[in-house]
């Protein structure tokens, strides 16, 4: 198994340089984007330090060929899961796939199975860590596995093969879900940082969006930008609308 270290640079948005806990899951994700390399999207993540888009990273990439790029150390978060919580304990796996039914071809299949197993070998977990974004968020992420329950079963069916061991489902926790906040009857800045340093934009009156938590008595918020289809990440002091 080869992987090519193609480290993001250090940033805000994509490679926050914050280290991790104990990892306890993996995280498998599609790109979401038919037909593109692994090249092409490790540089989506680095260009997010001159765009602002969102905040979104992974630990590795696998593209159509089987190749395996890594963008972020494992000892580092990254930012994958759409939970705070869960970005801190886990490694995200992004998995290129060439249209839009979101099945990853042999290559990219073969190269997943071998990474997982490594993984999971390097830190004694079992097949129980292995997890899909969906199972975290809900969202259809990768759809194909979200799609097709039973081939899900056989990837981790593949990977415990890969360990000789039995296949073991995920045990069910507590790990916090994406809430929800909904602003008050004024305008609501929304800042870079906890510190309330730099104004990033505001959430208008009633404005309803989704948060990944509270830090620093501050609310975590991932808003739309006006006018736009792009979404942006940041703090509000307000905490009333954390719902």
């Amino acid at each position: 198994m080869n992987i090519t270290n193609k480290l993001l640079t250090k940033n805000s948005y994509s490679r926050s340089g914050e280290k991790q806990n104990k990892i306890k899951k993996v995280v498998i994700h599609w790109v979401g984007n038919a037909n593109t390399s692994a090249t092409a999207n490790r540089n989506y993540f680095e260009n997010l330090k001159n765009t602002h888009k969102t905040y979104a990273s992974s630990h590795y990439i696998i593209g159509l060929k089987g190749e395996i790029i890594k963008c972020i150390p494992e000892n580092e978060v990254a930012f994958h899961a759409g939970s705070y919580s869960m970005n801190r304990k886990s490694i995200g796996i992004e998995n290129c796939h060439p249209d839009w039914n979101g099945k990853f071809n042999d290559n990219t299949y073969k190269s997943l199975v071998e990474l997982c197993a490594d993984i999971l070998k390097r830190y004694d977990l079992d097949t129980s860590a292995l997890i899909r974004h969906y199972d975290v968020t809900g969202k259809e992420c990768p759809k194909y596995y979200v799609k097709n329950t039973s081939a899900w079963k056989e990837f981790k069916s593949d990977v415990a093969k890969k360990l000789n061991q039995e296949v073991k489902e995920e045990e069910k926790g507590s790990d916090e879900k994406v809430r929800k906040y909904k602003n008050g009857s004024t305008k609501e800045i929304v800042y870079s940082d906890t510190k309330c340093t730099i104004k990033l934009g505001s959430l208008g009156a009633y404005e309803q969006c989704d948060c990944f938590g509270v830090f620093k008595d501050r609310a975590m918020v991932r808003y739309k930008v006006d006018g736009t289809s792009n979404y942006k990440i940041g703090f509000v002091k307000w905490l009333g609308g954390v719902k």
